[in-house]
């Protein structure tokens, strides 16, 4: 799999359970986790670069 050069990759850290809470709540609106963690990001991002 590679990675468009506009797209960058980088990785969290986070308690097991929590994580597999995470994949059950992205399965339930068939994504996976990391296409909701991205749209989740984003839309922070989003919402708070006023303030920066």
């Amino acid at each position: 799999m590679t990675i468009k050069i506009n797209k960058q990759r980088f990785v969290v850290i986070i308690e097991k359970k929590i994580f597999e809470l995470f994949k059950k709540l992205a399965a339930q609106e068939n994504r996976s986790a990391s296409n909701l963690a991205s749209k989740i990001l984003t839309e922070y991002v989003e919402k708070n670069k006023e303030t920066l």
